[in-house]
Parts: structure tokens; sequence; C-alpha cells
């Protein structure tokens, strides 16, 4: 059965840095390895992030980060595509949204499913942390996906880290579709 929970401890942690490493830096190198010498891909902002996984059992199969915005301090996406915030928006940022390629996750159905789960938990962090809108950097392959939830492109693609071509994308969550995220009913 499928487990979906915010990682508390440092070993589930590592886990997810150590599988985010394979599969960012080893496998499609998006993030250059100079950067990350422990074969952890964590970064300053994971320190304050929520790191969310999905479990079959003990396995994990899917993964995302959610960086609530700090103060006066920018978003890596707001850094990289010179986005200004705007006033009375509280935004957060999704990063590393990965679901592994699994016994447990073979079909395009159980894939969606661990997707709808980890959203299912972000759900509870917007409604916790007060947020209106979730931001994040799309490459062209998974743009289609991120839209269908309903994100929307909000800048032109640029070289992320030097690596790869990202564009930024924006929701609001207040005007989701129901079956992602409803928060309207807590408000």
């Amino acid at each position: 059965m499928l487990e979906v929970k915010i990682l508390e401890t440092e070993e589930e942690k590592n886990e997810l840095y150590s599988m985010r490493y394979k599969i960012f830096v080893d496998q499609e190198k998006s993030v250059p390895a100079e950067n990350y010498k422990d074969g952890l891909l964590k970064d300053q902002s994971d320190e304050h992030a929520y790191q969310i996984g999905c479990y079959e059992g003990h396995l994990l199969v899917g993964f995302m980060t959610l960086i609530v915005k700090q103060e006066d301090e920018l978003l890596e996406v707001e850094k990289t595509h010179n986005l200004a915030p705007k006033e009375g928006e509280n935004c957060a940022e999704v990063m590393r949204l990965v679901v592994l390629d699994t016994p447990f996750t073979s079909t395009i159905s159980m894939k969606g499913k661990v997707m709808n789960l980890l959203f299912d938990k972000v759900k509870d962090i917007i409604i916790s942390e007060k947020i209106t809108h979730l931001l994040l950097q799309s490459r062209e392959k998974s743009k289609k996906i991120y839209e269908k939830i309903g994100f929307s492109q909000i800048g032109d693609f640029k070289l992320y880290r030097g690596k790869s071509y990202q564009c930024p994308m924006k929701l609001d969550v207040m005007k989701v579709s129901e079956k992602v995220v409803n928060v309207s009913e807590y408000i």
C-alpha cells in the first residue's frame, strides 16, 4: 500500500538526496557534479524545505521538495528567471518532483497515483503555511504534465545552472482544479 509522508529523519532525507543525485547528476547530467562531492544532491534551501516521499512498504517510489519562501529571500525559480515577487502572494517552489521506475510504478496509472498522492500531501502544507501560489521550473518534456495540473508558463526557457533549459511555471492554488488542491473549502 502506498504511503506519503513528510520526511523527518536524516536517514530518510539522505535516501532522497542520494536518489536525486543519481537521477539529476549521474543519469540526466542536469546538475553539475562538482557542487555535490558526497553523492547527496542537497542544497542550502533544503534546510528549510519540506521533503515529501511516497513509499510502497519501505521502497521509495516517488518524491518532491517544497520550499516555502522565507521572508525576503528569493526562491530558485525567481533568481533563475528574474521573477519579481508580487505583493500579497505567499509562494512556495516545487522542486525535483520524481516518480521512480520501480515494479510498483511500471504503469502510467500507478505513476499518476503516486503524483496525486504527493500533491495531496502538498495540499496539507499549502493550508498550514497559507500558500497562495506554487512555482516551479519545467523542462519542455514535463511542461504538459504541469499544465494538466493547472500550472501556466510565466516566462521563457532559460539555461538552468548551465545544464538544462527550463521555463518558470506558476499555479494559483485558489483557481486550480478541485481534484488537485482545493483549499477554498478550508478558508
